[in-house]
């Protein structure tokens, strides 16, 4: 990364007072149950109403999309909607932030002191692993948040994001966002909260990972487990673009 970012830049970031460390942050992660989720709040009539409506008023770009990338157009929107509420709930936490406090939590000296009074034991070896695994995975994406944060010229603490550092309109983590990130206006730089470019970047994501309109939907809902590794979330996402074919 020092190639790529100024080492000043990197110091400015860390020297800030608004670095914080927040250990509850690995604490939900190695506690999260995707499973329980209320996925079923998706199919409410109110929200697929939503997103008719927003099919509607945004036709044109979405047909234009599915052309491009072969990704149904309700698809990309289901997605949308469970992602974020089309675009209304992107998340309140600093995403650096987040991807410092899993780095760091994987001091178990340092993380141990803040897991009284939790379910988690660091004396259990499934624990252990997922708490090194998640610590390694947030040192990388912090890295690329750096890099992303740098080349786009943001403020980096402005960014805010989920529990777990997803941001923008299709919740890309900052490896997503360098792998899958389209910018479908043409403005030179891709903006997850610039409708074109979150469509897109849905699309391309889908697309990339081996997507096809023509394939089963058993298939389909492999691929969009790529997106989010849950079955619930896949069902709940194709459930919905059936919604809106009809």
């Amino acid at each position: 990364m020092k190639n790529k970012v100024p080492e000043e830049y990197i110091e400015s970031i860390f020297s800030s007072p608004q670095l914080t460390y927040l250990p509850d942050i690995m604490i939900k992660s190695l506690t999260w149950k995707e499973t329980e989720l209320p996925y079923s709040q998706f199919l409410e009539n109110e929200r697929i109403e939503r997103a008719k409506a927003f099919i509607e008023e945004n036709k044109t770009l979405l047909e234009d999309i599915e052309f491009v990338f072969g990704v149904e157009k309700e698809v990309i929107v289901a997605i949308f909607l469970v992602e974020t509420d089309l675009g209304k709930k992107t998340g309140k936490f600093p995403v650096i932030n987040v991807f410092y406090s899993l780095a760091l939590s994987g001091e178990k000296e340092l993380f141990e002191k803040f897991i009284n009074g939790s379910e988690i034991s660091l004396n259990d070896e499934n624990i252990k692993k997922r708490l090194e695994k998640r610590s390694n995975w947030g040192y990388k994406e912090l890295l690329y948040f750096i890099e992303i944060a740098y080349l786009n010229n943001w403020d980096p603490f402005s960014i805010k994001g989920s529990i777990f550092g997803a941001f923008g309109f299709p919740q890309f983590v900052p490896k997503s966002y360098l792998i899958y990130g389209y910018d479908w206006d043409k403005d030179g730089k891709i903006d997850l909260y610039s409708i074109p470019d979150a469509l897109a970047s849905i699309a391309n994501y889908l697309k990339k990972e081996g997507y096809k309109k023509e394939e089963s939907l058993e298939y389909k809902k492999k691929i969009i487990m790529k997106y989010n590794i849950s079955e619930p979330y896949a069902n709940t996402v194709l459930a919905i673009a059936e919604k809106l074919k009809n």
